[in-house]
Order: C-alpha cells, then structure tokens, then sequence
C-alpha cells in the first residue's frame, strides 16, 4: 500500500505543494517547504503569516521524520532558502541546515536543464547544506529501489510551457504492489506537450499536479491548453489532485467546472490537496483582500508593511 499525505498547498493556505507519500519500505517528503508573495498591491494578511508559521513548523517535523527528501526544483515554495527572510519563507541558513542535517536529499541537477536564477540558488543549497546533510543525489532520470518501492525522477520537464524562462521541474512517481502515485509539481496544466506524455505514459493510479496560474496576464494564452489537457488526463487517470498556482483565484472552481465534468462522465475522483488530505479548501492568498477586509490588520502590522524591502527581509512582521 502507499499511503499519500498532502502538508501544504494553496488549497491548505500556503503556496506549496509538499507531500509525505510513505510505503513499508520508505518514507519520503516531496518539495519540503512553504512560502508566500506580494499580491495585488498587498502583503500576505496576518492570518497568512501565522498560518506559514504553523505549516513551516510541521514540515520541520516530517522532514526529520522522512527517510529521503527529494526536491522537483529550487523556487523556495519548493525548497527552503538559505538566507534571512521573514517577508515571505521565515528562511535562514539555520534552518535550512537544521532542516536537512544527516538526510539524504534527493535534488534537481544544477548543472544541466536550469535557468539562471535556479542554478543560483541549487549552488548555494548545495554549499550551504555540504558537511551537513547526508546525502545529496542528483535525481533527474534516476530510479531508485528500496526493498519493493521503486522511485523514478523523471527527465526535466518546462515548468510551464515549451522553452518558458522559469526553467525546468521533476517529476516523482512512487510505485508499490503494482499502485503508482505520480507528483508533478509546477507543470502548470500541464501545458506542455512532453509533460501530457509523460503523464499519460506513466500511468498512475494518483497523479498529483500543479495547475495553472489564471491569475497571470502572461499565461493567459496558455489557459486553453491547459484546460484541454487536464480534460484528457481525468478521462484517464482514476485520482487526479491539481492545486497550487491554480488556486491562487477566487475564480479556481469555476476555470475547473469543464474539467470536473469530464471527470463525472468518467467516473474519475478529482480533488485538490487539501480535499485529498480529508479538509476543506482555505485558500487564504486568493481571499487576500476579504482578509484585510474582514480582519483589519494592527497599525504596527501596517506600518511593517510599509517599511522596506530589506527591512522586511530581516525582521518579522508583528502578528
């Protein structure tokens, strides 16, 4: 049996995908982090903060638990950064080495299929975390065996479209008594034609995906594709999970509404994380203004909001 267990996402209040998936043999924690972000003028709500607190918290707890981490790739809702941030990540070279120290990570090759800005922050993830972790593996089109769980990373795959600048992602497929879970996290639909086949070759009973960022003017074009794909892929994978970008819109359910239908005709159970995990969708990004709305933040809050860039990078927001 495998046994899959959604930590964090958008749809659970945070931007993040992690995911405990555990089998008799091995106990794995995929993209062990959470982050937030600046949206439409305003910083994440107090509420946002506390809840990435709790969530940083508890992925604290199930990365020393794991035996393996694997990273899909370095945005640092996917992987904690080494330096000082309390405006978005709660990051700091301590923590990341305090999260990792004695595991073994199994992570994106820097040196091969990245844009520049990764390739930055997987160089200093792997000296920071040198002397310190376990183990560190460069998974990409690796596979792995441990007693009768068999771990397959994929090649990378566009995060996003074909020849996008945001570079490129793994995907993890766990297979166990003939039961495969795939994690495809930041494939943005899918939108690519090489990420709808790998999916479909791979053919997982679960397939847990990121879905596409609505929000974003750019990626506009792109919507389309990316409802069109899914379609295909819930009339033929039985558990489908999409969250993450996706549910960063108020309008999430209503962009999915043809995508669930399909997924009605074939009998396919399509959730986000959030409802995988057994709990109602808190998508707290999307329903930023609502919060400052409802909940006015403190003035010292705000007054912290107004401050600058490097003062919010170095002292956290009064909640």
């Amino acid at each position: 049996m495998i046994d899959v267990v959604p930590i964090a996402a958008e749809s659970l209040g945070v931007r993040s995908m992690c995911t405990r998936i555990v089998t008799p043999d091995i106990r794995l924690i995929l993209d062990p982090s959470a982050a937030l972000s600046r949206r439409n003028g305003l910083e994440p709500h107090p509420v946002e903060y506390r809840r990435l607190r709790e969530t940083l918290e508890r992925i604290f707890v199930e990365v020393r638990a794991a035996d393996l981490v694997s990273i899909s790739h370095y945005h640092f809702d996917h992987v904690r950064p080494g330096f000082t941030d309390f405006r978005y990540t709660f990051g700091s070279r301590e923590e990341l080495q305090r999260l990792f120290e004695g595991k073994r990570i199994l992570a994106k090759d820097y040196r091969d299929h990245i844009n520049a800005s990764q390739r930055r922050r997987a160089y200093y993830f792997e000296k920071d975390l040198r002397g310190v972790a376990g183990e560190m593996v460069w998974a990409d089109a690796s596979r792995l065996e441990v007693g009768n769980t068999t771990i397959t990373f994929s090649s990378p795959l566009p995060h996003g479209p074909d020849r996008t600048p945001l570079g490129f992602v793994l995907a993890t497929t766990v297979e166990y008594d003939g039961t495969r879970v795939l994690f495809a996290p930041d494939l943005q639909g899918p939108v690519s034609d090489s990420s709808l086949k790998f999916i479909l070759d791979t053919v997982p009973d679960l397939l847990i995906i990121g879905g596409p960022p609505t929000y974003l003017q750019q990626f506009a074009p792109h919507l389309r594709t990316a409802r069109g794909n899914l379609i295909e892929i819930v009339a033929r994978i039985p558990l489908v999970a999409v969250d993450h970008h996706l549910l960063r819109s108020m309008t999430w359910r209503e962009w999915l509404a043809p995508v669930s239908e399909e997924a009605e005709r074939n009998e396919t159970d399509l959730k986000t994380l959030a409802a995988l995990a057994g709990r109602s969708e808190d998508c707290l990004e999307a329903r930023r203004r609502q919060l400052y709305d409802a909940m006015p933040p403190s003035e010292e809050f705000i007054d912290w909001t107004k401050a600058t860039r490097e003062y919010k990078m170095h002292h956290p927001p009064p909640l």
